[in-house]
């Protein structure tokens, strides 16, 4: 990311070499260096040259860079040395030496106000703040940029910087903070600024820039508009790689409004690009994870696994772009539950579980690193204060000795300083007290969270390990002993044949609670997801019955785990139900929202039973139990015609 940024920056940070074309070849500018007698001349063109190197070689970079300080220097060149100041502060950060880069460009920074270079002074503001963007200080980075905005106000128009960019860079850095109107309030500006320069692929970045902002706010119809837009421009200019990323744009706002075929037609075609634009391997991961979710969503199994399979085999290539594995862990394993293969769906179920806990551990101990560390620069400002007034007094002893004529004067004053420093410490003291009982309370709140996390996944690991594993090895023992069976066994075969299918469904019934049990709520698209699996696995295993499902909830809803569960539970015992004792041949289930609450309704054409019968069995009494632990309320409706079980959350 660090290089990357300033890659781009290098066209703002000394455009002022209008002397030397960017076409110039390096033997051409060796020649000038070798037949000049001018000092100026040289650094001007040794700073030219470094950037061949800054990027690629590093030691060669190195040694342009101290021969044109030599030469510089020797020749009291201030404004080659300027110049140079700010290339030394990239060739660091470019190193990882931030530290380093930090103070050549606040050297930079000081020096060109000193001499006046205002030139300089926007280069160097320029660097400031991509130096900050990079370290995550995104309000020093703003102020940086705001203030070289106000200075090219002041430069003439030939040598004042790209305002255009500056403007791009904040809407940049509003997008990486969420704030995204204010992002495209800076991404139009630097629109505008563009297309009146004619500069074409700047615009694409812009309305690429433009098109993100819109699809995190849902304004799915700007968002597309501005996507369509770079793609024409693209086409302009010979599409390349800002053509395919305007293009992986389009394709996730279809996505996102749910036409899926478009979203997987737009990706294919990104990924199927001529061989000569270059895809590299994030942008690969990128296309595998999205088309693996798109065709989830198609209800294409066979080719979610195939593409989730490239997106992980690709993975393995590059430490960089781990951060994707969630992103296709979740749809391998609704793949492979559809297809019936329970060990790989519960395989990477558990994967993206594990790695949605790791990252949500990894980003609260960055968020405890920064309190820390706020909390000790707090403390150092603090210990300087104190300094300060100790610094103070002592000035104020020896005033005192010197002008014994003031002394009564100089005693009021110091009492008066002295109450006021008192009473503003307490206060500062009270604050810092309260901030700290806060800090406090909430790391005990996050630090509770995190056992309670903790605790769940190890119940969740011991349910699935051992009492799944003891399961399964019944059904095995169980299949074994019918193989030593005689024909004449026929009812102790069926007996155990029971026995099996009644261990296999406990088996479901506890993934089906590990579920549960993993989540602090469970979104709309989960419980979907769930019910449908349930659905297809009984379509699959029960010959003759058709089933319908229709879930019509807002993307929006979530359940906490416990009335989700009770919920799921209540749709599968009125399914097996209506299969085992209505003898059913037709079962459809509605889930709608009507009225702010959610309605549940499963309907079957079976032989219905007695509803004003209190024996009816466990079934239904576990049904009334769990509508009446998650506050539902339960109706049964049962005729010759078929049953209506109707529960409203």
């Amino acid at each position: 990311m660090m290089i990357l940024k300033f890659k781009v920056s290098i066209l703002v940070v000394f455009s002022f070499f209008s002397v030397f074309s960017q076409q110039t070849k390096t033997d051409s500018l060796y020649h000038i260096i070798n037949t000049t007698k001018n000092d100026s001349t040289k650094v001007a063109v040794y700073n030219q040259i470094v950037w061949k190197y800054l990027f690629s070689d590093k030691k060669k970079a190195k040694e342009l860079i101290d021969t044109s300080e030599k030469i510089a220097l020797a020749a009291n060149e201030k404004f080659g040395y300027n110049s140079l100041l700010g290339i030394k502060g990239i060739y660091y950060d470019v190193n990882g030496k931030s530290d380093s880069a930090k103070y050549f460009f606040e050297k930079s920074l000081e020096y060109s106000r000193k001499n006046k270079f205002l030139v300089h002074e926007g280069h160097t503001l320029n660097n400031l703040g991509m130096y900050n963007w990079n370290q995550g200080n995104f309000e020093k980075a703003l102020n940086y940029y705001f203030e070289s905005i106000k200075l090219n106000q002041k430069i003439p128009e030939k040598q004042r910087g790209n305002i255009d960019a500056n403007y791009n860079n904040i809407g940049l850095i509003y997008q990486e903070m969420h704030l995204y109107d204010k992002a495209i309030n800076y991404h139009l500006k630097a629109l505008k600024l563009r297309k009146q320069t004619k500069y074409i692929a700047a615009q694409i970045a812009s309305h690429n820039n433009l098109g993100i902002c819109y699809k995190e706010l849902s304004q799915m119809k700007k968002a597309k508009e501005s996507f369509e837009e770079s793609i024409a421009l693209a086409k302009q200019i010979n599409p390349g790689n800002e053509y395919y990323t305007a293009i992986e744009g389009l394709a996730s706002v279809e996505y996102k409004s749910g036409n899926y075929q478009k979203a997987r037609d737009l990706y294919l075609q990104s990924l199927n690009r001529p061989k000569e634009v270059p895809i590299n391997s994030k942008t690969k991961v990128n296309l595998y994870s999205s088309l693996a979710k798109v065709y989830i969503k198609l209800k294409q199994p066979g080719e979610t696994i195939r593409y989730g399979e490239l997106c992980l085999n690709e993975l393995q290539l590059s430490s960089e772009n781990k951060d994707y594995e969630v992103e296709v862990y979740k749809p391998l394993a609704e793949a492979y539950y559809t297809i019936g293969d329970i060990e790989k769906g519960s395989y990477y179920n558990s994967k993206f579980y594990e790695k949605t806990t790791q990252k949500f551990k990894e980003e609260s101990a960055e968020f405890f690193q920064e309190l820390e560390v706020k909390y000790e620069t707090e403390k150092k400002e603090k210990d300087l204060a104190q300094e300060k007034v100790k610094v103070a007094e002592r000035e104020l002893r020896i005033k005192n000795k010197n002008n014994l004529l003031l002394i009564s004067g100089f005693i009021i004053l110091s009492i008066l300083l002295l109450s006021w420093m008192f009473l503003s410490q307490q206060r500062f003291k009270n604050k810092q007290l309260q901030k700290e009982k806060e800090l406090s309370e909430a790391l005990l709140k996050i630090e509770t969270n995190n056992r309670l996390q903790e605790q769940r996944l190890a119940i969740s690991r011991d349910l699935h390990d051992n009492i799944g594993a003891q399961l399964t090895f019944i059904i095995s023992s169980i299949d074994s002993l019918k193989m030593f069976l005689t024909n004449g066994e026929e009812k102790v075969i069926q007996k155990l044949s029971n026995i099996s299918q009644f261990t296999k469904e406990t088996i479901t019934e506890l993934r089906d609670t590990i579920w549960a049990m993993n989540k602090d709520e469970i979104s709309v698209e989960d419980f979907k997801t769930r019910i449908s699996n349930f659905i297809e696995q009984a379509k699959v295993s029960l010959y003759g019955i058709s089933f319908e499902f229709t879930c019509n909830l807002p993307k929006e809803t979530s359940f906490n785990s416990k009335d989700g569960m009770n919920i799921y539970r209540i749709i599968q015992e009125s399914v097996n139900n209506a299969v085992k004792h209505a003898k059913a041949t037709k079962i459809e289930v509605i889930v709608n929202k009507v009225n702010q609450q959610i309605e549940v309704i499963i309907k079957d054409n079976g032989n219905g039973f007695d509803v004003s019968d209190n024996s009816s069995g466990n079934g239904l009494n576990s049904i009334k139990k769990r509508a009446l632990e998650s506050n539902c309320k339960i109706k049964f409706e049962s005729g010759s015609t078929g049953t209506i079980v109707s529960l409203l959350y």
